[in-house]
């Protein structure tokens, strides 16, 4: 039975690396052993000038997606974790209309806000700007990262609070010296998560921008020619873009699935 479970397993990772496998050999390939060699078969000349090139060319878009990206997704972590918070601890009739509308919005589809978004970043001088995307990245991360929050946020002891309230403390101090801190596998988990979400997102970027250098996704893109492709870089561009999500999952997944083994022993 393990030895089914494993093989499982290592099928699985096999189908979940192919795709990098044939990223890397067909970025490291040169035009014409792209054109004529199978997909799968690696390179007899390693050609590292046009991974040198294409990543000279995206250095500034991973830039700009990294300083639109991380605080995006700290911040919609940080303003759900306060929501979380709020709901959690509100005793108003209007709790279950306002979880039920977090959770609406959560599953709110980018297609349906893309004309208001676009005109409403339009007004205020924000279209085609990082701090535009940014914007737009934050309006749809915030319900995910509350409901999220409120779900670990439940699990957490009543009897913590209760504690800190008998001490005199206020709901901010509460929040930010006894909750905050113990929401730190929770906290780590939905930042990663946004942070990979936006680091892959296409859509908003695409309607808030003219330009293909505002956000990786667009630049990757741009690399898919209405005449021709040169298929050795758009594997390289596709290459270097999908590294970043790659290796902070890999430095911070030990968190992630902390996370998740939080909200799955209830807390306990």
């Amino acid at each position: 039975m393990k030895f089914a479970i494993y093989l499982a397993i290592l099928a699985l990772g096999a189908l979940w690396a192919l795709p990098l496998y044939v990223l890397v050999i067909g970025a490291l390939k040169p035009l014409s052993e792209v054109l004529t060699t199978p997909v799968f078969m690696p390179s007899l000349n390693v050609d590292l000038a046009t991974l040198s090139k294409v990543a000279g060319e995206l250095a500034p878009v991973l830039l700009n997606t990294t300083i639109v990206v991380i605080p995006t997704a700290l911040g919609a972590t940080l303003i759900g974790a306060l929501g979380a918070y709020a709901l959690w601890r509100a005793t108003t009739k209007l709790k279950d209309v306002l979880l039920i509308l977090v959770a609406v919005s959560t599953y709110l589809p980018y297609q349906s806000a893309v004309v208001p978004l676009a005109r409403f970043m339009t007004q205020i001088g924000l279209f085609d700007t990082l701090y535009g995307i940014a914007l737009g990245l934050l309006i749809f991360y915030i319900p995910f990262a509350t409901l999220m929050m409120l779900i670990f946020i439940t699990a957490l002891p009543r009897t913590v609070v209760e504690a800190a309230e008998v001490d005199g403390a206020g709901e901010f101090a509460i929040f930010t010296k006894t909750v905050l801190p113990l929401l730190g596998p929770a906290f780590a988990s939905t930042a990663t998560y946004l942070t990979i979400n936006g680091w892959n997102n296409f859509f908003i970027p695409l309607v808030l921008s003219r330009t293909y250098n505002n956000h990786i996704t667009l630049k990757v893109f741009s690399y898919v020619g209405q005449s021709g492709n040169l298929y050795n870089e758009m594997f390289s561009a596709a290459l270097i873009a999908s590294l970043p999500p790659l290796l902070l999952f890999i430095a911070l997944g030990r968190y992630f699935i902390r996370g998740l083994l939080v909200l799955g022993s209830g807390g306990k």
